[in-house]
């Protein structure tokens, strides 16, 4: 796949369940351990407490991101981000996660929250550089190679609410 044009060309929207044979292609050039199955790919395309977002460029989805909410609180959850390969460097990952922003907090939340692992060092940076902080060590919580395990972090990001005082 060749990579897009610089960022701003493509829309950003939810996806639909006509997207999920891209969203498989995308799932297997960016997952070797943990992609996602047809089956819950499908699952969250359609589920009502979250949302699938994805960047498609001149009709192919290049990029994406699973974003959950947790029935009963107001916490939203980045399950997922997927950068094709020869996209990457364009500053998708970082639109997305922005986009999760808004979404979050157009939905009540206060608090935004990912996991990575603990050695993916450029992911932790990209969520350092969009305001989450570092809150838990998640031991053993990711498959390694060989059937090893990998720590993880869990990021979190208060979102302040936009309600002001009403003036008189």
């Amino acid at each position: 796949m060749t990579a897009p044009p610089p960022a701003g060309r493509e829309l950003l929207r939810p996806a639909v369940p006509a997207d999920l044979d891209a969203l498989m292609v995308l799932e297997r050039a960016c997952f070797d351990r943990d992609a996602q199955s047809r089956r819950s790919m499908a699952h969250l395309v359609g589920r009502a407490h979250g949302e699938v977002r994805v960047v498609d460029h001149d009709d192919r989805i290049v990029a994406a991101l699973v974003l959950l909410y947790r029935r009963g609180t107001r916490v939203a959850r980045i399950y997922s981000i997927a950068v094709d390969p020869a996209a990457r460097g364009l500053g998708l990952a970082r639109r997305l996660i922005e986009d999760a922003d808004r979404c979050a907090r157009a939905r009540g939340c206060t608090r935004l929250s990912a996991e990575v692992r603990l050695s993916n060092r450029a992911s932790r940076a990209l969520f350092a550089a969009c305001g989450f902080g570092e809150a838990d060590c998640l031991a053993d919580y990711y498959e390694g190679e060989h059937g090893a395990r990998e720590d993880g972090v869990r990021l979190v990001k208060p979102l302040l609410s936009d309600k002001r005082p009403v003036s008189p």
